[in-house]
C-alpha cells in the first residue's frame, strides 16, 4: 500500500504492533485514497469505537458528535457507511439512531442495508441452543457482576464487574456449556462471545455489505475502524486499497493505530470535513 508520507513515517511495516499514528494523518491518508479512486466505504465497530467502553453493556451510547459525523457520510456523494457490531441488531440501530446507514449486528449474523434484514441460517438454527445455553449459565454462575446477554442469533458473557478472582472459574462454565452446546467460544474484552459455529464473521459481513450497496464498476476505498479481537476478521478482509485502523493497544491486522474514542472522533471528523464539504460538522 502507499500513503501519504506523513503516515508512513507512523507505521511499521512488520505485522502485528504498528504504532498509534495521528488522527490527522490517518485521515488524510484515507482521504487521499478516496479522492484517488472517487469513493469511500466506512465501516465501524461501535463500542469502544463510536461510544466508549462502559462497564454495563445496556449503559453504552455514542460519543458527542459521533451521531452528526455519520449523517455527515451518509449524506455525502459516493459514500457507503456501515456500523459493525456485536450487539443484536435491534440494540444496534437504536444507540446508533441513525437513518439510512447499513448496519450489521451479531457479527455480522444480522444485516441491515437498504430497508431490508438478512438473517444468517446458521443464527436461526441455533437460536434455541443459545437460549438454553443462557438459561443454564445463569443458573450455573454466581459471581457477582457477571451478566449474561441473550442476543438472540449469539449470547455474550460481561464479566467486567466481576471479582478477578472468579474470572477463571467464569471463563471454565462458559468453556464446557459452550462444547456441550456445540457452539464456538471466542473472546474480547472482558466478555466471552458464544455463537453458531459457522466462517461468518465481521470480515464476511464486509464483503457481504460491499457487494450489496456498492454499484457496479466502482471501486471505492474501504475503511474499518475497530477496536476488539473480533474486528481482525474485518481488518483482514478489506479489498486491495483498504485501511484498517485499530482503537487501543494490542495486536493487530490493521495498518494503523489511534489512541481511543476520542481519537477516533477526530479521525472521522478530519476525514468527514474532505468528502462532506460544507456539509461536516465542526
Amino acid at each position: 500500500m502507499t500513503g501519504s508520507d506523513h503516515a508512513d513515517d507512523d507505521r511499521e511495516d512488520a505485522a502485528g504492533e504498528p504504532p498509534r499514528s495521528d488522527p490527522a494523518d490517518v485521515a488524510a491518508e484515507i482521504a487521499d485514497r478516496a479522492a484517488e479512486r472517487g469513493g469511500l466505504a466506512l465501516f465501524s465497530d461501535f463500542d469502544g469505537t463510536l461510544a466508549p467502553i462502559v462497564e454495563r453493556p445496556d449503559e453504552a451510547a455514542m460519543a458527542d458528535g459521533m451521531a452528526d459525523l455519520l449523517q455527515t457520510f451518509r449524506d455525502a456523494p459516493a459514500v457507503t457507511t456501515a456500523v459493525v457490531s456485536g450487539r443484536a441488531l435491534a440494540d444496534l440501530r437504536e444507540r446508533v439512531g441513525v437513518d439510512g446507514l447499513a448496519y450489521a449486528g451479531n457479527h455480522g449474523l444480522e444485516l441491515d442495508a437498504d430497508g431490508e434484514t438478512t438473517v444468517h441460517p446458521a443464527a436461526a438454527d441455533a437460536r434455541d441452543a443459545l437460549s438454553e445455553v443462557c438459561r443454564r449459565l445463569r443458573r450455573e454462575i454466581d459471581a457477582q457482576g457477571v451478566v449474561v446477554e441473550d442476543k438472540g442469533a449469539t449470547a455474550t458473557v460481561h464479566y467486567r464487574m466481576a471479582d478477578e478472582g472468579a474470572v477463571p472459574r467464569v471463563r471454565e462454565r462458559v468453556r464446557a456449556a459452550a462444547e456441550d452446546a456445540s457452539l464456538e467460544l471466542t473472546s474480547g474484552k472482558a466478555v466471552l462471545e458464544l455463537r453458531p459455529r459457522t466462517d461468518w464473521d465481521k470480515g464476511r459481513a464486509v464483503e457481504w455489505l460491499l457487494d450489496r450497496r456498492v454499484p457496479d464498476g466502482e471501486r471505492p476505498t474501504a475503511v474499518y475502524v475497530g477496536d476488539d479481537t473480533t474486528d481482525e476478521a474485518a481488518f483482514r478482509a478489506l479489498p486491495e486499497g483498504g485501511v484498517g485502523v485499530k482503537v487501543g493497544d494490542g495486536e493487530t491486522a490493521a495498518d494503523y493505530r489511534v489512541a481511543d474514542v476520542p481519537a477516533v472522533r477526530t479521525l472521522l471528523a478530519d476525514v468527514a470535513a474532505s468528502v462532506g464539504g460544507d456539509g461536516a460538522p465542526e
